[in-house]
């Protein structure tokens, strides 16, 4: 009788304690999601939270936290979710979304390439998750704080075709395949399958088996979470998806009492480091809108947090906090991957003074900081150029060292990283190559019509791969993006297929008119020329890949490739590149 009546009297002080937090019914509606993710504030204490820790996030107006490291020992999970409990904060364990492979079921891409990771296939990878969801799901029943696992489906590991997962070409799946159909299935080459499956017109039923057993696998964990506690959330990032997160985990992981929580990172900081605040808040907007427009028709009930990161270039702390109200307003709102910032009054303190201000006016409802002026100066980029020859200056943008290093290395340029995107910044610079600026910007853009002014007044430019097909044409004249009809990916990626020289001009150098030649980069763009836009280089399709003109005093080549993701350029690719660079630091 005494253990009955201790046994009623805690479980009338837990409730009584739950009872004071917001109904979790709220989460993510009217109460938007308000979540950190720490890499700051535990790991100065090495990466052990305190009680003071939680508090401070509380304080600062978080109404969910999520420690980066603990997610994986239950004991841990435990220990956070009490001590957040007690702050007032619910609680989610961060986790990976992938696993190291122990056994032999490893991811193997499309073209190929093999990682150290567990297939998505894998037993060992399916097994290894379920057993730790499942371990968060019965702490989530005695402290009902515990939300849910964030998964994280980034791809860290070596030899990446992408995050986790897309179609994995392992023997496995490939054996089960067979049998659903009843044929042998040869054990070829990992670069040999995905080609065979084509020659023999079975891509298309590989790809809807294997995400049929993916969706299989999901359904069943979701159904054992559901044993256990049915309002237990998964959270995955990175929205809106991957294959496997939009074919798999969004049609079964979430339910109507547990919605599935999408974490956007596409927010992250500004869409690029060189513009200003208040376009850049714009354009984050049109992003998450743009994203959640990929979900909301698919009917499948969930929730859509932006993504925020101060160590991402330009996302200084009153950014941030502006960045935060934006996101809240449009989506359910937002969580926070905190690194960056040191554990310091003057770094960190000034941080979470801008995300205190906009948590509590998100919390009534209100979004007013995006709009307020810009309180500090914003710093843009550089306005000058460290030039230390008298060689031609070559500004890169978001090329891989091992290929910029090997410009350098022959010794025709002086190579820089590009550091800024005024006029005057670009004046200083010969030729300006972008590559990976994937901006969706309008013509009147500032950066628009910076880039036009410096081609006009005698620069030279290259838009390479996505750059040229994300902005809106400046140079409309020259080029406009196209859309592909064959072997197409992702709407815009023409795949696996060789490129032909089609004009003679000093762009391609000596390589002939009608030379064939493969890229690094397995895939490319296409570009549908203006009035004054040359083609010198065609797919095997016949589609325009590189294009090119002068326009004003300047040079400017719209090209379609990737230059030097694995490795760096060879053969006749390298030569058409470096032509192509010659070409456009040449004087008129």
């Amino acid at each position: 009788m005494k253990r009955f009546v201790l046994l009623t009297a805690m479980l009338s002080l837990t409730m009584t304690s739950f009872s004071q937090f917001p109904d979790r019914d709220t989460l993510g509606r009217s109460d938007k999601f308000r979540i950190l993710v720490d890499k700051v504030i535990s790991p100065p204490n090495k990466w052990k939270f305190t009680p003071a820790m939680m508090q401070e996030i509380k304080d600062a107006g978080f109404n969910v936290v999520s420690p980066r490291i603990g997610g994986h020992d239950l004991a841990v999970c435990r220990e956070q979710t009490k001590m957040a409990y007690d702050a007032g904060l619910y609680y989610m364990a961060w986790m990976r979304g992938t696993l190291n492979a122990k056994q032999d079921v490893r991811m193997v891409w499309e073209d190929g390439a093999e990682q150290n990771l567990c297939s998505p296939n894998s037993d060992e990878f399916w097994e290894w998750t379920t057993d730790l969801v499942l371990g968060h799901a019965r702490i989530s029943v005695d402290i009902p704080t515990f939300i849910g696992s964030f998964l994280d489906y980034e791809n860290y590991s070596p030899n990446s075709r992408g995050n986790c997962y897309g179609l994995s070409y392992d023997l496995k799946i490939l054996a089960e395949f067979g049998k659903s159909i009843g044929r042998a299935i040869p054990e070829l080459p990992p670069a040999e399958r995905h080609p065979w499956l084509v020659k023999n017109k079975l891509d298309g039923q590989f790809r809807t088996f294997q995400i049929n057993s993916w969706r299989e696998r999901c359904r069943r964990l979701r159904e054992q979470v559901d044993a256990i506690n049915p309002k237990f959330q998964f959270i995955v990032y990175p929205a809106p998806g991957t294959l496997f997160m939009l074919e798999a985990v969004c049609h079964e992981w979430g339910t109507e009492q547990a919605p599935l929580i999408l974490a956007d990172a596409y927010t992250y900081g500004r869409p690029s480091e060189f513009m200003d605040e208040a376009p850049s808040l714009i354009a984050n907007r049109k992003l998450l809108l743009d994203n959640m427009a990929r979900i909301r028709p698919m009917g499948v009930p969930h929730l859509y947090s932006g993504g925020i990161d101060p160590v991402v270039k330009g996302a200084d702390p009153e950014f941030c906090g502006k960045n935060a109200s934006m996101i809240s307003e449009v989506t359910d709102g937002y969580w926070i991957f905190y690194e960056g910032p040191s554990y310091t009054k003057e770094d960190h303190g000034v941080y979470f003074e801008w995300f205190g201000r906009a948590n509590a006016e998100i919390a009534r409802g209100v979004y007013d900081l995006q709009h307020v002026p810009r309180s500090e100066p914003e710093n843009l980029g550089d306005t000058k150029v460290n030039r230390k020859t008298d060689k031609p200056q070559l500004g890169v943008y978001g090329m891989k060292k091992l290929q910029s290093d090997d410009i350098a290395k022959a010794g025709v340029f002086e190579v820089h990283n590009v550091t800024g995107m005024s006029v005057e910044y670009l004046k200083q610079l010969d030729v300006v190559l972008l590559q990976n600026f994937n901006l969706p910007l309008p013509t009147d853009s500032d950066i628009s019509r910076n880039l036009r002014a410096y081609v006009e007044g005698g620069g030279a430019l290259l838009l390479g791969h996505d750059t040229a097909w994300f902005m809106e044409s400046m140079f409309p004249e020259i080029a406009v993006r196209d859309f592909p009809k064959n072997k197409v990916e992702a709407v815009r990626h023409v795949v696996d297929t060789p490129l032909v020289v089609s004009e003679a001009h000093p762009a391609v150098g000596s390589v002939a008119v009608g030379t064939s030649f493969p890229t690094e980069f397995r895939d490319h763009m296409i570009f549908k020329p203006g009035p004054s836009g040359r083609v010198v280089v065609r797919n095997a399709f016949g589609d325009p890949v590189y294009v090119l003109g002068q326009v004003g005093k300047g040079k400017v080549v719209f090209s379609g490739c990737y230059y030097g993701y694995h490795n760096p350029l060879s053969g006749h690719e390298k030569e058409v590149f470096t032509s192509t660079l010659n070409w456009l630091a040449a004087k008129p």
